[in-house]
């Protein structure tokens, strides 16, 4: 069996998820896996929202009855949608009733910036800037302080054609309106971050939280491999 170690599963809310698979099996060790149900998200109308939602839960039964050692019920957006302060008691649920842990996407992010050590977060997300002010209510409901943020201005459906050198190019961007900040968000766990997280952290003096490495790292710790990771921030390799 391939997924000797551990198999997460994990409720993607794209419509279509590329990004997010390749990015997983770079950061993971061998013998981790990767079970995936993809949702209903393709402009995150609420409409969307709530139906991927429901379709996570059922996801989560689904993926449990496959062997998952571990579901991560992902987006932000669907998590918070559900309410922050609720989301602890919906994964306990979930769990009791599928005998599978069950963590969100919003708890691992917020549990990395806590390791992290994150007080004052720049962002830098890939869709319109019409959603700057989302992104930071977002970070806010992590439980830190949001400094500046920049979106990158492509749709849903183009986040897999973002070029790999634009997650360098929007972090020294963005700490350069915003030097107070002392960790950078890389959010949305769907375009090309991943092989540039040890350069930002090395050239800006920072810590980097991205999206996918915080939910990797959840999923890791929770189904406890525990091992440091190399290659991706100081979040997987110190945590």
């Amino acid at each position: 069996m391939y997924g000797h170690r551990a198999r997460i599963g994990y409720c993607s809310p794209p419509y279509v998820t590329e990004t997010f698979c390749y990015e997983f099996y770079k950061m993971v060790p061998a013998g981790v896996t990767l079970l995936i149900k993809t949702l209903e998200v393709r402009t995150r109308a609420p409409a969307e929202i709530a139906a991927s939602h429901a379709a996570s839960l059922e996801a989560a039964r689904y993926m449990a009855r496959a062997g998952a050692d571990v579901v991560v019920l992902g987006g932000n957006p669907i998590n918070q949608s559900q309410g922050v302060g609720n989301l602890a008691a919906i994964c306990a649920t979930l769990a009791a009733e599928i005998g599978t842990k069950v963590v969100t996407s919003t708890q691992a992010q917020t549990e990395a910036l806590a390791a992290l050590g994150a007080k004052k977060v720049a962002q830098v997300h890939c869709y319109e800037p019409a959603d700057n002010a989302r992104h930071k209510q977002s970070i806010r409901n992590m439980g830190v302080e949001a400094a500046g943020v920049i979106g990158l201005d492509f749709a849903d459906h183009q986040v897999g054609q973002i070029p790999c050198e634009l997650a360098l190019t929007a972090a020294r961007q963005v700490m350069r309106e915003n030097p107070e900040a002392d960790c950078i968000h890389l959010a949305s766990a769907h375009w090309a971050i991943a092989h540039a997280i040890d350069e930002i952290e090395a050239e800006l003096g920072v810590s980097v939280m991205t999206s996918q490495q915080a939910i990797v790292w959840k999923a890791l710790r929770t189904a406890g491999i525990t091992e440091p990771i190399a290659g991706f921030g100081r979040l997987l390799r110190e945590f």
